[in-house]
């Protein structure tokens, strides 16, 4: 019988299994794409950063400028905002900027996480060329009552707290959770004598959600999430003293899902509001800011038609108003109606396939109607095919046409065509999907010191003509049990080429080798891991200058965790992380030294 394929990445302790069901809509309308899946437990390891999960978790290439500051993502060597990050089934990205803020999300408070590649996103925009994130908070049904505390703390005066409630019975389902990060940040450079300056940072994060059954067929479920940060950006070689930036930033967003499931119908209203805000101080010992605020309201309605066993059709139709300004930028308001379809079919257990058909129509550009379709065959009892191709279409963000002396007003939209053939062989123990992708985009929107032959090293926004990007991926995964012992191993490899084809020189910020991998061992009371990242050389520039070049490091995290507690109404697991186990001197960007050997303690403790 055909089964969904998933990939789940490493859990040291032990694996948790959740039901999710933005995690099985998911799934449902990827069919010929690769969906991997990091449970509460992997998020448990990784509670550094959003970006360091990933890191170490994903085939993502994660721009950051230092540790805790701006983070960013390359997906398949496309743009940060070529990567759509979804919570609860909404797409977040900035409506200023195109993307998300890496840094400014917490990875505690969300109970699994997805990560899909390639195009074909259509339900969640038709600009997700490189592949979506999507944030997942589960609520579900049944009589229980469940507390979570998770405390650490570390070098340089980092901390993390969280605090989760979970609360449900046959008719409501709540979910609280807290989390509060500080650091002062100031690690040392190594081989420069100097120390990472005017990098703390602190923040506060809350969630909540709701559901209740209103009557056999219908419920409504509510989420929230508020935000808000401060941090400090650190300074760079050869001067880091001389840092004063700070920046402040806030994001509330509310959603409100009312389903009615009936017979072969299934229908969903939902209604979105999200605000963001940002101050920035050139000088944090001043008063005078910068600002930028956007706000945003969605309303959406999906209706699912089950055909018949193996054959459903599925209509998203979303309105979307999006205001966004600064105090140098004048307000701004585009308006959008998107309308999609996708269609599904299962084929004697072998064949299953997604059709996908979405049309906007918005008030800045006239945007063309994009298609894609997936497709998975079972062609032996082990080993599955998935192939997929999809055309893709990006409008210009606020900041890319409006920043004042820096944004392009006649910037173009992005238009892209993808395809992808990957093969899967699993079994009890053993994964490997190995997959190739070819990604051919025009008008790519870049932004770059190069782009105004008239301001040599000021970053502006351009088209480039023609870009190309292609590229291989390998996932494996490994685990074996020998009487009481667990072993588990998993790796992601990507091999990818996006090169300009006017110039054909390499598109900046991507790395031709990635790969991370996972070690672990664990039994009943004792569980450690090994985390490994290999990242590749990378150009900043346009012209591929080695002067401006990021060289290739290695660096590895290894830890362990002791179940001191465990019974049927309390465990209590103490823990400890060593990143940057070796020491290495290493930059994700250049004149930014990253983190020395660091050390982590936790407790986490469920009750």
């Amino acid at each position: 019988m055909f089964s969904v394929k998933g990939y789940s990445q490493l859990d040291s302790i032990q694996h948790l299994k959740i039901v999710n069901l933005q995690s099985i809509t998911l799934n449902k309308h990827s069919k010929g794409f690769k969906v991997i899946t990091l449970n509460d437990s992997i998020l448990v390891n990784n509670t550094e950063s959003f970006s360091s999960l990933l890191r170490f978790n994903s085939p993502i290439y994660i721009k950051e400028y230092g540790a805790g500051g701006t983070s960013s993502v390359s997906f398949r060597g496309t743009n940060a905002s070529n990567t759509a990050v979804v919570w609860n089934g909404i797409n977040i990205n900035s409506i200023n900027n195109g993307q998300s803020e890496f840094n400014s999300i917490n990875v505690s408070l969300f109970e699994s996480i997805n990560i899909r590649s390639g195009g074909g996103s259509i339900e969640f925009g038709s600009g997700a060329v490189g592949g979506t994130i999507h944030l997942n908070n589960q609520l579900t049904f049944g009589n229980r009552f469940d507390n979570q505390v998770v405390s650490s703390i570390g070098s340089y005066n980092t901390f993390h707290n969280l605090y989760k409630l979970s609360y449900g019975t046959d008719k409501i389902s709540l979910r609280i959770g807290a989390a509060y990060n500080q650091s002062d940040n100031d690690y040392k450079w190594l081989s420069y004598n100097l120390n990472n300056e005017n990098g703390n940072y602190k923040n506060t994060d809350l969630s909540l959600g709701f559901a209740y059954k209103i009557g056999q067929f219908s419920k409504v479920s509510f989420y929230s999430s508020k935000y808000n940060g401060s941090r400090n950006f650190s300074g760079e070689l050869p001067n880091p003293s001389s840092a004063k930036e700070k920046y402040k930033d806030l994001s509330f967003r509310n959603l409100i899902d009312f389903s009615y499931h009936k017979n072969q119908y299934n229908h969903i209203f939902s209604l979105a509001y999200l605000t963001q805000e940002y101050q920035y101080f050139n000088d944090k010992n001043l008063p005078n800011y910068n600002f930028g605020k956007s706000e945003r309201l969605i309303s959406k309605y999906t209706v699912n038609y089950k055909i018949s066993t193996n054959s459903n059709i599925q209509s998203f139709s979303e309105y979307e108003s999006t205001i966004g300004y600064t105090d140098e930028m004048e307000k701004q308001n585009r308006k959008q109606f998107s309308q999609s379809v996708i269609y599904s079919q299962l084929i004697k257990n072998k064949i299953d396939f997604n059709a996908k058909v979405r049309k906007d129509f918005n008030s800045d550009y006239t945007v063309p109607l994009v298609v894609a379709l997936g497709v998975d065959f079972n062609v032996l009892s082990n080993v599955f095919v998935r192939l997929n191709s999809s055309t893709n279409y990006k409008v210009p963000s606020y900041n890319d046409l409006y920043w004042p002396s820096l944004g392009n007003e006649e910037l173009i939209p992005e238009s892209s065509e993808q395809g992808e053939l990957g093969v899967t062989f699993k079994n009890k123990q053993i994964k490997i999907d190995v997959g190739g992708f070819y990604i051919n985009s025009k008008d790519k929107i870049v932004w770059t010191p190069n782009g105004d032959p008239n301001r040599p090293g000021v970053w502006v926004p351009i088209n480039i003509d023609h870009v190309i990007n292609k590229g291989l991926e390998l996932t494996t995964e490994f685990k074996i049990n020998v009487l009481k012992h667990k072993f588990k191993f998993n790796a992601n490899y990507s091999y990818t080429i996006s090169k300009n084809q006017k110039t054909n020189e390499m598109v900046p910020f991507v790395p031709k080798h990635l790969f991370n991998g996972n070690l672990g061992y664990s039994n009943k009371k004792l569980s450690l891991f090994y985390q490994h990242l290999f990242n590749g050389k990378i150009f900043t520039t346009t012209d591929n200058s080695n002067d401006y070049s990021v060289p290739y490091f290695n660096i590895g995290n290894i830890g362990s965790s002791y179940n001191l507690i465990k019974n049927t109404k309390n465990q209590l697991d103490l823990g400890l992380k060593i990143n940057n186990l070796f020491n290495e001197i290493y930059q994700v960007l250049p004149g930014r030294p990253m983190p020395n050997r660091t050390f982590n303690f936790n407790i986490n403790y469920k009750f």
